[in-house]
């Protein structure tokens, strides 16, 4: 009989220990709870084309969240002619505090990033909240997260947040578009310090969730993201576009830095830049299950090297 309620005891006490790592390991649920109410309050200041006093202010905000969690935060300030005029544009960049030393001279494994600007239109009101106030919302949660749980994997990496990835005009050209991208992945093309990886969130709240990486991403970057995905069951989630996309990763691949696109299906539906792409299409689950999967890939890239 004792030795029955032993085994009985041991089982509890094996089923509690197992309870309580799933619940430290399963913060995906809350992170996107965390990301959705970070994107209510960046779209609380209005559309935010660049140059706008809104961008401003929502760059302040973030950088505000950023430097609370312990990151280093500072603005890649430069100017472009565009078909609206001179537009000054700003980069926001982070690296995590290690052991009182200059992060900046730091060398770091991988980039995290999105865009913070919505679209410029003269004569409606753009908010963006997947295009891409979310994605925005989400590197932010990502990196309070990381450097509060995972300390060694925030020292790794460098969060940006681009600045004018939109066109001014209705579509996106070789010179109108990534303007933030194409300045910051410039500033790394002759360096032999590049990360060795660069991942890119883009519409990645949407309630109907539906990521489709581009065509030609880095097929080890790819495969990474497709395990990680049907490590967590969402795998219905996550697919591969039909033909390549333009977007902030093409610059970072385009000078050496292997990087992958985890961007929302925009083609197939009705809201994209529009006013439908509000608040009432974000979901906290799909940005819990986007970052998830960003997690698990950021295990494998900084934990097994």
């Amino acid at each position: 009989m004792k030795t029955k309620w032993i085994l009985i005891i041991l089982l509890l006490v094996a089923v509690a220990l197992g309870l309580a790592f799933w619940k430290k390991n399963s913060s995906s649920p809350e992170l996107g709870a965390q990301a959705h109410a970070l994107t209510e309050e960046i779209l609380a200041y209005g559309p935010r084309p660049p140059g706008s006093e809104a961008l401003d202010k929502v760059r302040a905000h973030m950088r505000h969240q950023l430097e609370a969690a312990g990151w280093v935060v500072e603005l890649q300030e430069f100017e472009r002619s565009t078909p609206i005029g001179l537009v000054k544009f700003a980069n926001l960049r982070a690296r995590f505090k290690a052991d009182g030393h200059d992060p900046w001279k730091r060398r770091v494994a991988g980039l995290l990033c999105a865009h913070i600007d919505s679209k410029y239109y003269k004569e409606r009101k753009f908010l963006g909240a997947d295009d891409a106030a979310s994605a925005c919302a989400a590197v932010v949660k990502l990196g309070e997260y990381l450097g509060r749980e995972k300390p060694h994997q925030a020292r790794q990496l460098e969060l940006v947040l681009f600045d004018g990835e939109e066109a001014f005009a209705e579509d996106m050209t070789a010179l109108d578009g990534l303007y933030g991208s194409r300045f910051y992945a410039n500033a790394w093309r002759s360096r032999e310090d590049k990360p060795r990886f660069g991942i890119l969130l883009d519409m990645i709240g949407h309630e109907n969730l539906s990521i489709r990486i581009p065509s030609d991403s880095p097929p080890d970057l790819a495969a990474l993201m497709f395990e990680a995905a049907k490590r967590d069951g969402a795998s219905n989630h996550f697919g591969t576009a039909p033909s390549p996309i333009m977007d902030d990763h093409l610059p970072l691949n385009l000078v050496g830095i292997p990087t992958i696109d985890l961007i929302g299906d925009f083609a197939s539906t009705s809201w994209w830049h529009t006013s439908g792409d509000n608040i009432g299409i974000i979901s906290a689950e799909s940005l819990g299950i986007s970052m998830g999967v960003v997690l698990r890939m950021l295990d494998e890239l900084l934990e097994k090297q």
